[in-house]
């Protein structure tokens, strides 16, 4: 949570932090709640408040914020700095920062984060540190000072996922009924003009909805039929038409304007299913029902992932525990966090040096699949949840979970 920056900045010995990027990059929406800002950098001494420096043509937007602010085209003026530099822009950049550090009295060890590109980051930052020889600018790797802090939400967090969570629902309950309004023609699905109607069809309506419901794409949900539904992230042949008795793995992954995500799967069968589906599907379901009792504060995630292998392995199953390289069975880990992106901390999975154990403010997805591309089908079912800051699981999927979907002549 933003509460614990504080001392995860002390347990990494940070003096301060920069965040460099625009408002695509999580950690800049993150700490300005999700304000669009182009070019902006937040700042923070581990003493003082934390700064936004932004246009001038921004200035309404980050005056929102809440933030103690500065606008970088009064006090840093970069067609100034171009001028002195001779249109040089890697030069007059590095003196912008520099000034920026000179500014904010930033010296010791200062973490740099955001999103920007790795070349231009790696050449930007080499420079900058031979301006600074004060600073020592700190990178992180893997588990950062921000993946840390974000890998927890706050209840204002919470109502986001929730409001994100019922608007997601809403989309696949339309999804439904859309499908169910269309005839069937030899187990084909069709349109009023007798054509197919194909996977590209279904994507297209799904983000209609999308933009009724101010939901945004951040990348292409899947809707995935037959032998393609078997590869977990095959996001479906457009051109495809629906059939009956085929499994469908619809994965859903919206994000409301503030920028956080909704994770949800349902396997769907039109008319239908066959029977190794229907039993693949009552496996899944066997348990997922299982996990989601097990979800507790406390409870390891590493030891959730180990019961789901456990027992997908009793029923004959591959699995990435007992098969790491598997391309058929249970291939993925259990679930993962969702919030700014749609994968973070904390992972539902075996690898080795996960210790996490469930804590307030995880955000969690449960997701056991069953895949098998050769023999035509996969099966996965996905709910997303939360422990809010007391402790208490909040369900943020609210769908039901049946396999057949009914359908007309």
């Amino acid at each position: 949570m933003k509460k614990d920056i504080p001392r995860l900045m002390e347990e990494r010995n940070l003096d301060g932090f920069l965040v460099m990027g625009d408002a695509h990059g999580a950690v800049m929406r993150y700490l300005t709640s999700g304000a669009f800002l182009e070019g902006a950098l937040l700042v923070q001494r581990r003493d003082g408040p934390l700064t936004l420096i932004h246009g001038s043509m921004e200035r309404d937007t980050a005056a929102k914020t809440g933030l103690a602010l500065i606008d970088r085209d009064a006090e840093f003026n970069f067609y100034e700095l171009m001028a002195q530099h001779k249109g040089d822009r890697l030069a007059a950049h590095v003196a912008y920062l520099t000034r920026v550090f000179q500014r904010m009295e930033l010296s010791g060890r200062v973490g740099v984060y955001g999103l920007v590109d790795a070349g231009e980051a790696y050449v930007l930052l080499n420079r900058l540190q031979e301006r600074l020889p004060q600073v020592e600018l700190v990178g992180e790797f893997g588990e950062t000072l921000f993946t840390k802090a974000r890998e927890t939400k706050d209840d204002r967090e919470l109502a986001e996922l929730i409001r994100a969570g019922e608007l997601t629902c809403q989309v696949v309950g339309e999804v439904q009924e859309f499908i169910q309004g269309h005839r069937v023609v030899d187990e084909v699905v069709v349109r009023e003009d007798g054509r197919p109607l194909t996977i590209g069809h279904v994507k297209a309506f799904i983000r209609e909805r999308y933009a009724v419901h101010g939901l945004h794409e951040d990348h292409e949900n899947i809707f995935a039929q037959g032998r393609d539904a078997g590869v977990p992230h095959n996001s479906g042949d457009h051109a495809m038409p629906l059939r009956l008795g085929q499994s469908i793995v619809f994965d859903i992954f919206p994000t409301v304007p503030s920028g956080y995500f909704h994770d949800m799967t349902r396997t769907w069968s039109l008319g239908y299913a066959t029977d190794p589906v229907l039993e693949a599907w009552e496996q899944v379901k066997t348990i997922f029902d299982r996990a989601m009792a097990e979800l507790a504060v406390g409870k390891s995630c590493r030891e959730l992932q180990l019961m789901t292998c456990e027992y997908f392995e009793s029923l004959g199953h591959p699995t990435v525990c007992s098969h790491p390289d598997t391309q058929e069975g249970y291939v993925h880990s259990l679930g993962h966090g969702i919030g700014l992106d749609i994968h973070e901390g904390p992972r539902l999975s075996h690898v080795p040096g996960n210790t996490t154990r469930l804590q307030p403010g995880h955000v969690i997805t449960v997701e056991p699949g069953l895949y098998y591309p050769e023999r035509g089908f996969g099966v996965r079912i996905e709910d997303a949840v939360a422990f809010n800051e007391a402790g208490e699981l909040v369900q943020l999927t609210h769908f039901p979970y049946d396999l057949v979907v009914p359908m007309g002549g």
